[in-house]
């Protein structure tokens, strides 16, 4: 057994313990069954919290940002590096889309600029007004937070097949880089301090979340507001420390879109202030003893 777990594996080992002894020593319950509601993902239905092993240990281990993805600094050379990249990813018939905030920032770099004005192959698009990308190839972003990330991945569908972020300041992409592990292009220094992992407890959670969620929708309403809420506000009343950047950034490496992740990001930062958002579902007593149960016998594997 590792002897550097989390803290809150270990402290909750006993709680752990304590709950599934509760629960064998129950009698059998009687009454009407409360139905659970199937969420379809993927088209598999699942019911909530009925993650199995195998499943869950590959949705922990997988990303679904697009594959090749890669990073590089917003120097010349990682200009370059970056631009480079991008055409050895593209195959026949495909373009170059360009992405910056705004329009006038392309002008900012004039390698870029040019490869715009020179390539009939390669459009550009900007964050203002939600553009995407509408011709299948690589998508270039340059200078994105994780916000714009989530939004242009989630507009840009199947037309998307490699994606590489020249970044303007580490930290704003940071969580997003530790848990997508890009292939690294020109100054790779900021990279090399990575943002800290998860707790595997909340991990765990965030793997029933992308599994139950229909991604479709938002989670600021309806059953995935619910959804949502209560896991966070259980892990948060449990004592399990919520790093809101650190699980955007997990998130959208794991298939979350849109607004979806910001949002996510913004109910931590909200429980972590002492609010509490109103939610209409209550996750049984023993979910977070069950969550670190299955995450220490993880770590002991």
């Amino acid at each position: 057994m590792s002897t550097d777990e989390p803290a809150s594996v270990i402290a909750a080992r006993q709680l752990a313990a304590d709950a599934h002894a509760q629960r064998g020593r129950a009698g059998p319950k009687c009454g009407r069954k409360r139905r659970l509601r199937p969420t379809p993902v993927g088209g598999v239905t699942y019911g909530p919290l009925a993650i199995t092993d195998r499943r869950e240990r590959r949705m922990l281990d997988r990303s679904d940002s697009p594959d090749p993805t890669a990073v590089a600094s917003s120097d010349d050379a990682g200009v370059d590096a970056a631009v480079a990249w991008c055409r050895q990813h593209m195959a026949a018939g495909d373009s170059l889309t360009i992405w910056t905030p705004q329009k006038s920032n392309l002008s900012a770099c004039a390698r870029l600029e040019q490869l715009v004005r020179r390539h009939a192959d390669v459009d550009h698009i900007t964050g203002r007004g939600g553009g995407s990308a509408h011709r299948r190839g690589p998508l270039l972003m340059a200078w994105p937070d994780m916000d714009n990330i989530g939004k242009l991945t989630r507009f840009s569908g199947q037309t998307l097949q490699a994606l590489c972020v020249i970044t303007w300041h580490a930290d704003a992409i940071q969580p997003w880089v530790s848990a997508v592990q890009p292939e690294i292009l020109g100054d790779g220094a900021p990279w090399q301090q990575r943002t800290p992992e998860l707790d595997p407890v909340v991990a765990l959670a965030l793997a029933d979340l992308t599994a139950r969620i229909n991604h479709s929708n938002t989670i600021t309403s309806g059953y995935e507001k619910d959804d949502v809420v209560t896991v966070l506000l259980a892990l948060h009343d449990a004592g399990i420390g919520l790093d809101g950047k650190a699980i955007q950034g997990w998130v959208l490496a794991h298939g979350w879109t849109g607004s979806n992740p910001q949002r996510l990001a913004t109910y931590v930062a909200d429980i972590n202030a002492g609010k509490r958002p109103r939610c209409r579902r209550v996750l049984r007593r023993d979910y977070v003893a069950d969550l670190t149960l299955r995450a220490t016998q993880g770590l002991e594997q």
